[in-house]
């Protein structure tokens, strides 16, 4: 449960790829998320064709738990600003 849940404008989640030839992974932020114990996580919309197809509505969750770095938009390096163009 979450205290509370702010905007994270123009703030991404980037992490590289199992393959590390590969272009990074980056996830555009859309909250930040307080939680009970005071830790702050960044939370992605969650909601694909599956999620549809099982009558789930849209929601919000925890960016995915692997090594990677919050960065503003300003700190993207331009790989990293295309792939967060990508959806």
């Amino acid at each position: 449960m979450y205290k509370a849940i702010i905007p994270a404008t123009d703030w991404y989640f980037a992490h590289p790829r199992v393959n590390e030839q590969e272009r990074p992974v980056v996830w555009n932020l859309a909250a930040w998320g307080l939680k009970e114990d005071g830790e702050v996580i960044g939370l992605v919309g969650a909601f694909g064709p599956q999620h549809a197809a099982e009558g789930k509505t849209p929601h919000l969750v925890s960016v995915p738990p692997v090594a990677g770095a919050y960065l503003h938009r300003s700190q993207l390096t331009p790989v990293e600003l295309e792939q967060a163009t990508k959806r």
